[in-house]
């Protein structure tokens, strides 16, 4: 590889061509025409990436869109990224809009901002205090949800599951105003068809079936079916249509 092209830079309009390289960054408005390697792509500015991107460190404070697939360990996004493939990653923080049109699996999701996923969310552990759309299904050994806007999932399934309000809410209503904003308004709750784990602590939650070895239904949650297998506690709030012991 030709010692010019170890690094590629951007700082007003421009073309970065696919290729491997040592570091890429944007700050200005700039496309990447190919798949590219790189140890560390930055995107301050507004990025397009045409090919696939592999890169051990992906950071974006601006705003990008990504046309194929996304594998990195690292991936932090404070600003807004569009992602038409999949993602893998070891560590996947947002803390701004993700959007992610298939499959995002790391080992793990830490989401402050919101996140939109066409497909099934795979990882250890997932951990959010924004909110969140996902049309598969979420799974993880642990998950901890802090609600603080409109949170979906079709399906949810995990060892470790806390659902509770918190978020940014609680932190005044300027911040509130702010996730409503990134998730499309609406109160602060979750909504899915079916939730699966071993131990499970649920608030603000409307399901279809919960079905957990020891499960406790907190405030303002609306249940049509609870099966447990060991315990069941229910707070005096909560709703549950039919609960079964199996």
């Amino acid at each position: 590889m030709n010692d010019q092209r170890k690094a590629a830079s951007i700082s007003g309009a421009g073309v970065i061509s696919g290729g491997t390289y040592d570091r890429v960054s944007i700050s200005g408005s700039g496309k990447i025409t190919g798949d590219i390697h790189t140890d560390e792509l930055r995107i301050s500015g507004s990025g397009k990436a045409k090919g696939k991107v592999e890169a051990t460190k992906i950071v974006v404070s601006g705003s990008v869109s990504f046309a194929d697939d996304v594998i990195a360990d690292e991936i932090h996004v404070s600003g807004s990224a569009h992602v038409d493939g999949r993602i893998t990653a070891k560590e996947l923080k947002s803390s701004g809009s993700l959007k992610v049109a298939r499959n995002i699996t790391s080992d793990y999701i830490k989401i402050s901002g919101s996140l939109r996923a066409g497909a099934d969310v795979e990882t250890e552990i997932f951990r959010t205090s924004g909110g969140f759309h996902i049309d598969g299904l979420l799974s993880a050994d642990k998950i901890e949800i802090r609600i603080g806007g409109r949170c979906q999932a079709r399906e949810i399934g995990g060892e470790q599951i806390d659902i509770r309000r918190g978020g940014w809410r609680e932190k005044g209503i300027i911040l509130d105003g702010l996730i409503k904003l990134f998730t499309g308004g609406g109160t602060p709750g979750l909504e899915t068809t079916q939730i699966e784990g071993d131990e499970i602590y649920l608030e603000d939650t409307v399901a279809d079936v919960v079905r957990g070895k020891r499960v406790e239904i907190g405030p303002g949650c609306r249940i049509k079916m609870v099966e447990y297998q060991e315990s069941l506690k229910v707070h005096a709030s909560a709703k549950i249509d039919e609960q079964m012991k199996v």
